[in-house]
């Protein structure tokens, strides 16, 4: 890879703050806003594994199950404005709210102590997207056409849940294992935001080589980040950034004029669908640049065979939750009441884009409506018998909790500390079981609609109860909770070494 392409490796990350340092000083709590668990309780810590503006990243292990995890450590000193800790707070929350996708990076759970707050995530161990351009020096088309389908469909899911990056490049994907064909995965989502369509950004964020020119004009939406995949994609096949000057304002103003190569070396040996991809991708104004789901059906990307039409992120999560059990629903509809502020920000976000009224309530029409501004156009038909599944209390729409809990994402549904929160919900008398009285206490804290949709609560239980002693210990509900899941080789030892076994 040419020089230009060293300068661009390890670009900073800026985001400029409206307001000026508040000077004051967090406490113990004061920036999760909950009480956690101590960290050093349930891991331990070894090898530094990087370093960054706020804190510092580690390898952790479980002291129970002896999972691996990376664990970023931010030095609450440093977090010295209120902005600093909503930043904090919201990539905490966007990472729970995008949890359980493959290509992006799952967050474990967050703790707070004196000193700092720590954010455990799976540890991904394949190193950085650009360090591997820079060992090949660049990739085949071949090679990038797979590579970057993955990117552009990792940022058309996080569009479709409302999350717009602000500071995609190839550092911020990771390799998850040194394998040559291993999975790339989306991290850093500190400059990210919750966005509703049409929603108009005007702090300048990112990063100098991958910043869209509207960004730099202070007005900006989701198509920042079409931009930035650009970008990404002319380094892929290039090895250089396509707007380069030795100064970070040079940098700017070349991409304000927008002018760059697609002759010289080594254009002429690459493909015209790749150029023409790249075109449709590096357009000034954001309103004529490709969105990602045609660039997903671009020519270049599908080999010319037509593109899967893939259903929308919230869609899949709906038709997953209305495919499930009863025990399952009555379940997540409990996890949705036991999840902590942060874990349910992007959802509460997410249903407010949804509830156009304000009136507490989705309609099917107003269902209708959000999905077809992002880009998705269910049949109404399809749409209601969905909302006949999820609407567990049967009054016609979806109220918050059946909303959360039909959207929770595959990790949120997984986590154990989320897990072991909604057993507890049930288990009233904290003994390690479910009764049939405690599932009934549960039951009564419904609607009578939804009391009535779950049928009989001996069936429920039974439904479970593997060993058939009347009761649902750990196990049994963790297994009944993730049947049909993917499976997860650690959702039983987990539940085995919880306490309850």
């Amino acid at each position: 890879m040419g020089c230009a392409a060293s300068t661009a490796k390890g670009e900073k990350s800026v985001k400029i703050h409206s307001n000026g340092p508040l000077g004051a000083k967090s406490k113990k709590g004061s920036v999760l806003g909950r009480t956690t668990s101590d960290i050093n309780d349930i891991f331990t810590f070894h090898e530094e594994l990087g370093k960054g503006q706020f804190g510092t990243t580690y390898k952790i292990k479980n002291k129970k199950t002896g999972e691996e995890y990376a664990c970023k450590a931010i030095a609450k000193r440093k977090l010295t404005s209120k902005e600093d800790i909503d930043d904090v707070r919201r990539e905490i929350s966007i990472l729970h709210h995008l949890g359980g996708h493959d290509n992006i990076v799952c967050c474990e759970g967050a703790y707070e102590g004196a000193r700092h707050v720590y954010i455990v995530m799976e540890l991904l161990q394949g190193g950085e997207l650009f360090d591997r351009i820079v060992e090949r020096g660049k990739y085949s088309e071949k090679d990038a056409a797979d590579c970057f389908r993955t990117i552009v469909e990792t940022i058309q899911h996080c569009h479709e849940l409302g999350v717009v990056h602000r500071d995609l490049k190839p550092e911020n994907f990771v390799l998850k294992s040194k394998d040559y064909d291993s999975k790339i995965c989306a991290i850093d989502f500190g400059l990210s935001a919750f966005f509703h369509e049409d929603q108009v950004f005007h702090e300048i964020v990112g990063s100098a080589y991958y910043v869209a020119p509207e960004v730099l004009r202070r007005s900006y939406g989701k198509a920042a980040d079409v931009w930035s995949c650009g970008v990404i994609l002319y380094i892929l096949l290039s090895g250089v950034p396509p707007f380069w000057a030795t100064t970070e304002n040079g940098i700017f103003d070349m991409v304000l004029k927008g002018q760059y190569d697609l002759e010289q070396d080594p254009w002429g040996a690459i493909s015209a669908g790749a150029k023409d991809l790249i075109a449709k991708m590096l357009v000034q104004d954001p309103k004529k640049r490709i969105s990602p789901e045609d660039a997903l059906n671009h020519p270049w990307l599908t080999g010319g065979a037509p593109a899967k039409k893939l259903d929308n992120a919230i869609v899949k999560r709906l038709k997953s939750f209305a495919a499930i059990t009863k025990f399952k629903k009555l379940g997540l509809i409990a996890m949705a009441k036991t999840l902590s502020p942060d874990e349910l920000e992007g959802l509460r976000e997410m249903f407010k884009s949804f509830d156009t009224d304000n009136s507490g309530t989705i309609s099917i029409a107003e269902l209708q409506a959000g999905l077809r501004k992002k880009g998705s156009s269910q049949a109404t038909e399809e749409l209601q018998q969905l909302m006949n599944e999820i609407d567990i209390d049967g009054n016609g729409e979806l109220d918050y909790e059946e909303f959360v809990a039909a959207t929770l994402s595959m990790a949120s549904q997984h986590s154990g500390d989320a897990m072991e929160k909604t057993f507890a919900y049930f288990d009233v008398d904290g003994d390690g079981s479910i009764t049939i009285e405690e599932f009934k206490m549960a039951l009564d804290k419904m609607p009578a609609g939804a009391r009535a949709n779950f049928g009989d609560v001996n069936e429920l239980v039974a439904m479970a109860d593997q060993d058939g002693d009347g009761l649902i210990d750990y196990e049994e509900f963790v297994a009944m909770m993730q049947a049909g899941d993917k499976p997860d080789k650690n959702a039983m030892k987990n539940a085995k070494m919880a306490g309850y076994a």
